[in-house]
């Protein structure tokens, strides 16, 4: 019952902010301004998306060790791991269903803790991808000057910096507080990973910074194809944008993320609502293929190793 109703509750959340951009937006204005995306433009956003979700691979590992994992997947395995789990993400509601596969599938990593400590990792590569999201969104602060008025955004920032924190240290204090929980917590508590190398986690906080580069890189490549916007600037919309896939009220951000693009693009750039939802809409489209590309790689392996599609 309980799942069922999340997934009405991402459903409606994602139609909601359809609807309010159906209201506002020409649709065939948005599709010729769709068709403004040059071929060349769509496919380096696609290859930018594509070498995020490598770094992201790199990251997991990195991270990994810094919790003590024992039998870190290869790089090429990470990697296919990690482009399987972007199609869920994309395709599915939630966009944590493949991050939830990924942290089971590696479960070997930590032989003690098992997928208790997998999913940990998964959650805090999570948090440390967030965090970079909004130090992105600074530095397109800092950078654009007094040119913009950004004083909202500084709120954003910092809401953004909180929580990623927080939810940090959550789960290095959980294990800490596990003899002072009721039993069933207790258990669980007692089973979250233990920061092992520093060193490793900041390279793998690093690591979070460049991936979310890639990802701002991929929405300014949209966006310069329908506007004169600088990369710099670029970051004072594209991480808030990209920042809705963490919403567990919508489907891969869908809906939230557009009516961010439509209410600061032309806030902040002065873009028109046709282009700001071809700019949210390329975007979305350049995560949608990458996601694609991993379905069909775990296709291609199911049939190669004999194991039929459900």
């Amino acid at each position: 019952m309980r799942r069922w109703l999340g997934l009405a509750l991402r459903v409606l959340g994602t139609g909601a902010g359809l609807a309010y951009i159906a209201t506002r937006v020409d649709l065939d204005d948005a599709k010729a301004a769709i068709g403004r995306i040059s071929i060349a433009a769509f496919l380096a956003a696609v290859a930018l998306v594509a070498l995020n979700v490598v770094a992201g691979a790199v990251r997991w590992r990195v991270l990994m060790r810094a919790y003590g994992a024992t039998a870190i997947p290869t790089l090429p395995r990470a990697t296919y791991l990690y482009f399987v789990a972007f199609f869920y993400n994309n395709y599915l509601p939630g966009a944590v269903a493949g991050d939830v596969g990924r942290g089971v599938v590696a479960r070997d990593a930590f032989p003690d803790e098992g997928a208790t400590s997998a999913l940990a990792v998964v959650l805090v590569e999570r948090a440390l991808g967030l965090f970079a999201l909004f130090s992105l969104l600074a530095l397109g602060i800092l950078t654009t000057g007094g040119a913009i008025d950004t004083r909202e955004l500084w709120l954003w920032t910092a809401l953004g910096w909180a929580g990623s924190i927080t939810l940090v240290l959550s789960i290095a204090g959980a294990r800490r507080l596990a003899p002072k929980l009721p039993a069933f917590l207790a258990t669980r508590a007692a089973k979250l990973p233990v920061l092992h190398d520093r060193a490793a986690f900041a390279a793998a906080a690093g690591w979070s910074v460049v991936t979310q580069a890639l990802t701002a890189a991929a929405g300014w490549v949209i966006l310069a194809a329908l506007a004169p916007i600088g990369l710099a600037a670029s970051l004072l919309l594209v991480p808030l944008a990209a920042a809705t896939t963490f919403l567990p009220i919508t489907v891969g951000g869908t809906g939230a993320r557009e009516a961010v693009y439509i209410t600061l693009g032309g806030t902040l750039f002065g873009l028109s609502l046709p282009d700001a939802l071809a700019a949210s809409l390329g975007f979305w489209f350049a995560h949608l293929a990458v996601g694609a590309a991993g379905g069909l790689a775990q296709l291609v392996v199911r049939r190669r190793n004999g194991v039929r599609p459900p």
